[in-house]
């Protein structure tokens, strides 16, 4: 089990928690919480052959609209020499569409975790992602992207974040999940990443808070 992603569904007053199992396949399954504790029995919502559904991040945007993303990439898992990121769309959360290959796609690495996030105030989506290069496994960097219909993306020049940001990354950069506050405008930004010593990775979250303009600064420039 891998790849969770959660939503907070005001319809049913539930956490909606989508997660990713491989077996002979990749399935995506939902949980639903209505406390601390007290979660469903989980539900196959999605299914793809192996590795054709890695992370998947499910924005419910209105009553009636559901989108989620995933990375398809291929037989061959992260040691892929391409991905692409698909889009499902649904009516309830439960029931999804057929993918769509989206066009977030930059000429020499691919996306591999991605978190998207849909920003009322700007109509327009977020992704973070990090990327890797043909047949790896590890990710250098976290890229950001921007669209207003979830299929076509313009991606940032520069990244978010490196590895070596801090020692704790000094190997790896890998998912991140965006807050964006309206009222200040603010994002948060929560990282993972790892350092790799003594013959193995240690994996840490670290937190990021400033102005949107800041942001999007350190975007706009090239490394």
């Amino acid at each position: 089990l891998s790849d969770p992603d959660e939503v907070f569904n005001p319809e049913t007053g539930e956490l909606w928690l989508y997660y990713r199992a491989v077996t002979s396949e990749n399935q995506i399954f939902l949980i639903r919480g209505s406390g601390p504790s007290a979660w469903s029995a989980p539900t196959l919502v999605a299914s793809a052959p192996n590795h054709g559904i890695v992370s998947p991040t499910v924005v419910r945007r209105a009553a009636g609209d559901w989108l989620m993303w995933s990375v398809n990439s291929g037989g061959s898992g992260c040691t892929s020499s391409t991905t692409t990121v698909e889009l499902r769309r649904s009516s309830d959360g439960i029931t999804w569409s057929n993918p769509v290959t989206t066009d977030l796609f930059e000429p020499t690495v691919f996306a591999w975790h991605i978190d998207v996030e849909w920003i009322p105030s700007r109509q327009e989506f977020w992704a973070t992602y990090n990327v890797k290069i043909p047949g790896s496994c590890t990710t250098a960097e976290l890229h950001f992207a921007q669209s207003v219909d979830g299929v076509h993306w313009v991606p940032a020049p520069g990244p978010v974040l490196r590895r070596g940001a801090i020692p704790e990354f000094g190997d790896i950069v890998y998912r991140a999940s965006l807050l964006y506050d309206e009222a200040t405008d603010n994002i948060t930004l929560w990282y993972s990443g790892a350092r790799f010593a003594n013959g193995r990775y240690t994996w840490r979250i670290a937190t990021e808070q400033m102005l949107r303009s800041a942001l999007f600064d350190r975007l706009s420039r090239v490394i």
